[in-house]
């Protein structure tokens, strides 16, 4: 490790900015944590690692087995070339280490960096060019300044020189970030007053909350490539330079305001760790990047979490127990609260309780479908359309995508192909329908769809409570020759598979006649069936390859067993629906002879889906049009589509939540009439505006 560097620990044991300027300057000091965050922390096993890179490293710096004509858009050849740099760098500037200070190794050093420079690789994606690149090349030749010797001059200066590709000022969200982290490494090391201030000003500019533009929305979600869900992916990527960027310029004029640091806060610990069980994070948020192995498995970002608790340390605790659920050193329930929140800008749904997640992804007219983009994510046609992300135990998806069946997404309603269809759009594409929105305060809420996709048309709703999620389903239609399906779940088989009429005991696809309030089980998860319902289950193996859903991998075929349940609504449905009740964090079937379930349906039809929760008293109602809908005793009227929750609070008293799905309208009329009594209210909401439409208003009235 750099020893030199002790800067950063002085800022952490309270020194204050002036101790901190009589040592250093401020180019010095912040160069100096940038090094010091690449240096070595184990230096036997850099040293192991660079020794393993010699065999096949020429001369002139090169490395035989490396084509450096290669212009693949992913995995591109030529970049392993700065990969294996940085770890001989690291091993060459380590004073623990056997390398340091190594003329031979420098020297070579020196002809690789010489050889890329005048090779000058391209990539066919101009993300290669733009933002990686010129990263490690700055990464690569600030370490270099605390070596023993200095790089020529002229080659110093020649790389500096060639890392000026991309333009920040024209990017927005993550890319943005990513361009003017190299702007920030050509400053340090050119000593540059204005572009360093440009470089964090363009770093920062992201922090700050966007109306339907890339970055960060109103709701606190996140979208990149136009209005596309992307909490993780290019957040995750925004989430990485802002707290590099933090970190490096603490204490000095370049630091971080008050309010960016809480935006960039209640982004990171409210919205995005929200998305993990465990260390496995929701495979709705992740873009194409679902398609990318070991994507949903974060093992690292215990580190981003101990270097954000640097730039936020007035909520350590909550970083410090995010940091042990998400490394797994606690239990997915440590500290976890119950929790609901509907995206209303990203057209996104997470519901949380210790003992489960249970998250949602739509789509609309407003927001662009999952994308396809570089040969990634090539079947993910359905992924908008319902999505559903069950968390008991955290891996529940983990690398199952290249075997997935992706017209059975779980959650969605589609049609059955008899191979799996290729997305026919890139880069995401608005929804063809203008219903979708959720009401929610914070604890519990309900989710709606009107999907209208690949010839099938459905209404699809989700009512959350503490113990249960209730799905309907209802007026689906399709004029498709092929038949209509909605998948329960498709994850990996864990243990057997129970239900009320007979343990599963065949691979093959088996339907099952399921009695009212008759249930399915799997690992921790129950679907009870409210009504009389044929569920087809199947516990077999299937294959594939991450070629087929990602060009970038290999084509060696990977299988595995997988539970997987689904309705089938058969050919050209009129009017078809469905309804199950999904119960996750159960700890074995027997628990389902116990349970005795509180939850009313009232209505599953093509006006009103409603639902009743009979111990929390509370209900919850999806109106698609204009209309009545009377539930335990209280008859609700509105005079506009719109997604309702009625809690009951104390006495007579109500509290009344709405949101409009359509995000048209500035006003609501509710009428509530008490059957008991008569005693009706009508009320006149006025709905959020601006870049708030859609979100949830409440009002409270006594009946």
């Amino acid at each position: 490790m750099i020893k030199r560097i002790l800067l950063l620990s002085f800022m952490l044991m309270g020194f204050s900015p002036s101790v901190l300027w009589a040592q250093k300057q401020t180019f010095e000091l912040i160069m100096g944590r940038v090094a010091e965050d690449n240096a070595v922390t184990k230096p036997k096993q850099v040293d192991a690692a660079a020794i393993k890179l010699f065999d096949k490293w020429q001369e002139d710096g090169s490395w035989s087995d490396i084509n450096y004509k290669a212009i693949d858009i992913t995995k591109w050849q030529p970049s392993t070339h700065l990969d294996r740099l940085r770890t001989i760098v690291n091993a060459y500037t380590d004073k623990d280490g056997s390398f340091y200070g190594n003329p031979q190794i420098f020297n070579k050093i020196q002809n690789a960096l010489a050889f890329w420079y005048d090779q000058d690789p391209k990539s066919d994606n101009w993300w290669h060019n733009e933002i990686d690149v010129p990263q490690k090349l700055g990464e690569l030749l600030i370490s270099l300044r605390y070596g023993s010797q200095k790089l020529s001059k002229e080659l110093e200066a020649n790389l500096i020189e060639r890392m000026k590709r991309g333009v920040a000022e024209k990017k927005t969200g993550a890319n943005k970030t990513d361009i003017a982290l190299h702007y920030f490494y050509r400053a340090l090391l050119t000593q540059d007053k204005a572009l360093l201030k440009l470089a964090v000003d363009q770093l920062l500019e992201p922090v700050a909350l966007v109306d339907g533009a890339e970055g960060l929305q109103y709701d606190y979600s996140y979208m990149q490539h136009g209005p596309q869900l992307y909490i993780s992916g290019y957040g995750a990527v925004y989430l990485t330079g802002i707290v590099k960027i933090g970190k490096y310029v603490a204490n000095t004029p370049y630091a971080m305001s008050k309010e960016q640091v809480a935006l960039f806060s209640k982004f990171y610990r409210d919205v995005y760790l929200k998305t993990f069980r465990s260390k496995y994070i929701d495979f709705n948020v992740e873009g194409r990047g679902i398609s990318r192995k070991d994507i949903l498995k974060k093992t690292s970002e215990k580190y981003r979490i101990n270097n954000a608790k640097l730039i936020d340390p007035k909520n350590a605790d909550d970083w410090e127990n995010n940091r042990l659920r998400v490394d797994s050193a606690e239990a997915p329930s440590f500290k976890v609260t119950p929790y609901h929140q509907h995206f209303w800008k990203a057209d996104y749904t997470l519901h949380i309780r210790p003992n489960y997640s249970f998250n949602v992804r739509i789509a609309s007219n407003r927001t662009n479908r999952s994308e396809s983009g570089n040969k990634e994510n090539l079947y993910g046609r359905y992924l908008s359309d319902g999505a559903t992300n069950i968390q008991v135990n955290g891996p529940e998806y983990f690398n199952i995508m290249p075997i997935w069946e992706w017209d059975k997404i779980p959650g969605t309603t589609s049609v059955d192909n008899k191979e799996d269809l290729l997305l026919d759009k890139f880069w995401g594409h608005l929804g063809d329908n203008a219903f979708a929105g959720g009401v929610s305060d914070q604890v519990y809420g309900a989710t709606a769809y009107q999907l209208d996709y690949d010839n099938v048309l459905a209404k699809k709703a989700w009512f959350f409570f503490d113990d249960e999620i209730v799905c309907l389903g209802a007026d689906i239609h399709s004029k498709d020759e092929r038949n209509v399906t909605t998948t329960l779940n498709q994850t990996w088989l864990n243990g057997k598979v129970s239900s009320s009429v007979a343990d599963i005991k065949t691979e093959s696809p088996e339907q099952m006649n399921i009695a009212a309030n008759g249930w399915l089980f799997h690992n921790g998860v129950a679907y009870v069936f409210p009504k009389p319902s044929q569920v087809n289950v199947s516990t077999a193996t299937q294959t594939g390859s991450w070629y087929k859903i990602n060009n970038s991998f290999g084509k060696a075929e990977v299988s595995g067993s997988v539970f997987k349940a689904w309705i089938d609504h058969g050919k050209q449905p009129e009017g078809a629906d469905y309804a199950y009740i999904v119960l996750p964090g159960l700890k074995d079937a027997a628990a389902l002879k116990k349970y005795n379930s509180p939850i009313e349906i009232v209505r599953n039809d093509k006006d009103v889906q409603a639902v009743f929760h009979k111990k929390l008293n509370l209900t919850q109602v999806v109106f698609y049009t204009a209309g009545t809908a009377t539930v335990s005793g209280l008859e609700i009227t509105v005079d506009k589509p719109s997604v309702l929750m009625v809690k009951s609070l104390k006495g007579a008293e109500k509290e009344v939540l709405v949101a409009d799905p359509l995000q048209k309208e500035t006003a609501l009329k509710v009428s509530l009439k008490n059957a008991k009594n008569g005693v009706q209210k009508d009320l006149s909401i006025t709905l959020p505006t601006g870049p708030y439409k859609g979100s949830t208003k409440s009002e409270k009235v006594s009946l």
